[in-house]
This record gives structure tokens, C-alpha cells and sequence, in this order.
């Protein structure tokens, strides 16, 4: 398996590209009119890290059938742009199976448009709203495809027993330990995050391995 992660947060550049946020139309009081426009761009702009448009990879993990895993941090553009090159030639090797965790709606789409953004050659891959010919998504298998509804990755770990590892992190809090340059932080919770998919996937996906 191949299995892959990426974590994201905000890209600065984006922000300037879109519509400016506007105050409710029954607000008079200038005051208030900037209070609620200042509000409501922050929360749209930290939005945007879960935006494969408008996000940036600032780590990206991987890892092969035999155990061994690639962790990269991306702390600049360059860094991004060389992880991608590394995972998309990850993935073309032969008799890899990518495996990811609502891969299909969100990690994938950030390392198609992330490649595109960075001049990144990637290969041609097929998305589809329930699913991809071109990888398992954990996430759609235990959803049956979203007719159950779509529970997180630490859920299932829990829900089989699996002996994971302990991670405090979760993706909202990317962008915080960005600007605190926690990078080893990142790092691990990716890591963590590769571990959980990985167990997950040799649970259910019978073969896959």
C-alpha cells in the first residue's frame, strides 16, 4: 500500500483573489460594520485551509508495503513543490495501491491543484464525488459510500480496537503550530495520522497490503 496524508493550512496568496466579505444590510453603525467584516473574513480565511483552492500543503507523509515512511515538512515553496515531485513518483511506482482517508474530496484534490499551482508534473487521476478507480478512500468504504454517514478516522481506530498511536493534534490546529514554527509537531501528527490509515486499512481491506 501506499498509503498518504497531507496537512494544510491557509495560503496568503488566495486570500487577495476573492470577493471581500460584506456586513449584514441592516447594519448602519460604521463601527459595527467593520467589527462584522473583520469577523466574518477571519473566519472565512481560516476556512480556506480546508480549501484544496485556496490551502497549501505544509506537510505531506507516505508510506510503502515494507513500513517505510517519507514525513516532509513544507515550510516554503520549494520544499512543497520537491515533496510532490517525491510522492507523485511514489505513486507511479508499480503495484503501489494508494490508500488514503477522505482522500477522494480533500487530499487528493490538494496535490492535483498544489501540482498545478507549483508546475508539479502529476499523473493523470480519476475523481469521482463517491469514490476514485485510482485509490481506496477508507473513509467512503466504512460510509458505504456516505449511506451511513461519514465518521472520523480516530473513530474507526477506536470502533476495531486498533492500537494506535496517541496524538493530542488535530487538523484545526495546523495553522497555530505554522505561525509557532512548530514543525516537529506537524510532523508527528502526520505521522500519526499515516500509523491510524495504515492499521485501518490492513483491518478491512482484505489483500491490500
Amino acid at each position: 500500500m501506499l498509503v498518504f496524508d497531507v496537512e494544510t493550512t491557509t495560503d496568503p496568496a488566495a486570500i487577495p483573489l476573492l470577493p471581500p466579505c460584506e456586513a449584514p444590510g441592516n447594519y448602519r453603525d460604521p463601527d459595527k460594520i467593520a467589527a462584522a467584516i473583520a469577523e466574518r473574513t477571519a473566519e472565512r480565511n481560516a476556512k480556506l485551509a480546508l480549501d484544496p483552492d485556496c490551502c497549501r500543503i505544509v506537510c505531506l507523509g507516505y508510506t510503502y508495503a515494507d513500513g517505510a515512511m517519507v514525513i516532509t515538512a513544507c515550510n516554503t515553496a520549494e520544499s512543497e513543490r520537491t515533496a510532490l515531485s517525491d510522492f507523485w513518483a511514489a505513486w507511479g511506482a508499480v503495484g503501489a495501491q494508494a490508500v488514503g482517508y477522505n482522500c477522494v474530496a480533500f487530499d487528493l484534490p490538494v496535490l492535483i491543484q498544489r501540482s498545478r499551482l507549483l508546475s508539479v508534473p502529476y499523473p493523470r487521476i480519476t475523481l469521482r464525488k463517491y469514490g476514485s478507480p485510482d485509490c481506496y478512500d477508507l473513509m467512503l468504504e466504512l460510509s458505504h459510500n456516505g449511506l451511513t454517514g461519514y465518521k472520523s478516522l480516530a473513530f474507526w481506530c477506536r470502533r476495531f480496537g486498533l492500537d494506535v498511536p496517541e496524538d493530542a493534534t488535530s487538523g484545526k490546529d495546523i495553522a497555530a503550530l505554522v505561525a509557532a514554527g512548530a514543525w516537529d509537531v506537524i510532523e508527528a501528527h502526520c505521522r500519526a495520522d499515516i500509523t491510524k490509515t495504515w492499521m485501518l486499512a490492513q483491518r478491512i481491506l482484505p489483500g491490500v497490503r
